[in-house]
């Protein structure tokens, strides 16, 4: 593997760097989620689901693309195979990750992984990541030691009868086809426990969740009992999706979620229904809860062009008879292309447009504010802000993909966790600009290589240079850098024994 030495002593040596990267799911997931997306846009799979991508059905229209789905089986293996027999796999990945910009840092990170299938219809799984880089990030609440931190990235308990599917546990969700990030459910978002349902029809899918959120922190600081022992402080969530296909190559989706939660707030059965309408059962309860709902969808030509959207409502006014009338529309919505084998064979072109609007996701409870272990659960970068982001890249063969990137971004001083200080209650008329406040500007481009060996070994390596005006909302603020990011990963072969 020269390139991948090659890599290593380039960007250790002579590159500054990126600050660090969300924790978002394993190295191999990451891998086989961007793979699969590429294939679905394609037209060579039929869905795509962020743990549990399908099977190749389909044969490429060129070499290329032959390769991409050797690549594809290869990710896809005994990582998400259903076994014959009843049997416990395991495997264990060990990347060491640089970052540098203010300063050279390298990060190890490890995902052990085991499985125990006791027949071809149910399963369990445990992911963990075990990560030095956590404990840079202010986010994370969990514990340290010694600068190792960690978390279960998957812990679930899987139920597959033909087409329903039934799962308990813990697991990232992902609703949706956005290359940066989702507006309901993101890739991004930290694990949840979830009870959730799935069923897979001729020309359409549907799928409902169940599930708990981590206390929100400030509410927590609050009670009189010491949260280790005992907390009424509990929030969950619900949600359901239902996709349907009228043609070929064309989908739609309509999606609806629920967070509710908060002092001696007991779990709600009737959003456990799965096909029960949230906001109307919230109204007519008169219990402040925060709904979502969202449209989406999809269209691929041909294997060569696929174009997507979602649309995002989280509050709507209608009327403007009251000051609470002319509360901001907390809306978000995602528009994006992407087109195949332009000029060269195994190339890609994608181009995504997201805004998300100030006080989107927040809400006047704290416990209702769509975060999770003080995690956005919905667009990674949260209300307030638009971006454009693109990408050229290329296949030059299934072990190495190279690709140009870019992106500019506007961000304005609203945050997920703000307090709702309801200004529009105090003015007989309100409007907001968009984005608010002293707005960060910032401008990205950048290089990328990513080599795979198969499952076994993987580079992947990113160079930007970043122009930023007023940085952090500070006005005057600007400044140009160079970041660097690198990535050099082993997994070792993986194994198991039937019982």
């Amino acid at each position: 593997m020269p390139f991948l030495r090659a890599a290593a002593l380039v960007v250790l040596f002579c590159l500054p760097g990126l600050a660090g990267e969300i924790p978002s799911g394993t190295p191999s997931s990451r891998n086989l989620f961007f793979l699969a997306r590429e294939l679905y846009g394609r037209e060579l799979l039929e869905k795509i689901e962020y743990y549990n991508p399908p099977a190749a059905t389909e044969t490429g229209k060129n070499k290329r693309e032959e390769d991409l789905i050797g690549l594809y089986q290869h990710l896809i293996g005994d990582y998400l195979g259903e076994a014959d027999e009843s049997r416990v796999t395991g495997s264990f990945e060990l990347v060491e990750a640089n970052r540098q910009k203010n300063s050279n840092t390298n990060y190890v990170k490890l995902f052990p992984r085991i499985k125990i299938d006791i027949n071809r219809n149910l399963s369990s799984t445990v992911i963990y990541r075990i990560d030095r880089e956590l404990s840079d990030d202010p986010r994370y609440e969990g514990k340290y030691w010694r600068g190792w931190a960690g978390f279960a990235e998957n812990a679930t308990l899987d139920l597959r009868l033909d087409r329903m599917k039934f799962r308990f546990g813990l697991e990232r969700v992902s609703w949706g086809f956005g290359r940066y990030g989702n507006l309901m459910f993101s890739r991004q978002a930290m694990p949840m426990t979830v009870l959730g349902f799935s069923f897979r029809g001729e020309n359409f899918d549907f799928e409902s969740i169940v599930g708990f959120l981590s206390p929100v922190k400030e509410e927590l600081d609050q009670m009189e009992i010491e949260p280790q022992y005992f907390t009424d402080q509990q929030r969950y969530i619900s949600a359901h999706s239902l996709s349907f296909t009228p043609l070929q190559g064309l989908s739609f989706s309509l999606r609806e979620a629920v967070i509710y939660g908060g002092p001696g707030r007991r779990f709600e059965p009737a959003y456990s229904v799965p096909l029960l309408w949230y906001h109307g059962y919230q109204l007519n309860s008169g219990i402040d809860d925060n709904t979502l709902v969202s449209l989406g969808f999809d269209y691929r030509h041909a294997g060569k062009f696929w174009a997507c959207g979602e649309l995002l409502v989280d509050d709507f006014q209608i009327e403007k008879k009251s000051r609470g009338d002319y509360e901001p529309d907390q809306i978000g919505y995602l528009v994006g292309a992407e087109a195949y084998d332009i000029g060269l064979a195994g190339s890609r072109i994608s181009l995504e447009f997201a805004r998300i609007n100030n006080w989107t996701y927040n809400q006047a409870r704290p416990h209702n504010r769509y975060i999770n272990r003080n995690y956005p659960i919905g667009f990674p970068d949260g209300p307030d802000n638009d971006i454009v982001n693109w990408e050229y890249s290329w296949w030059v063969s299934a072990a190495l993909r190279i690709s140009y990137f870019g992106s500019i971004q506007r961000s304005g001083e609203g945050l997920i966790d703000a307090d709702w200080s309801a200004p529009w209650l105090y003015a007989d008329e309100y409007s907001e600009p968009f984005p608010t406040g002293i707005v960060q500007k910032e401008a990205v481009n950048g290089f990328g290589l990513l080599g795979l060996d198969k499952n076994r070994f993987w580079c992947k390596l990113e160079v930007h240079l970043a122009d930023i005006n007023n940085a952090g909302n500070v006005p005057g603020a600007n400044e140009t850098n160079w970041g660097s990011s690198l990535e050099l990963g082993y997994r070792l072969p993986p194994f198991g024994w039937g019982f």
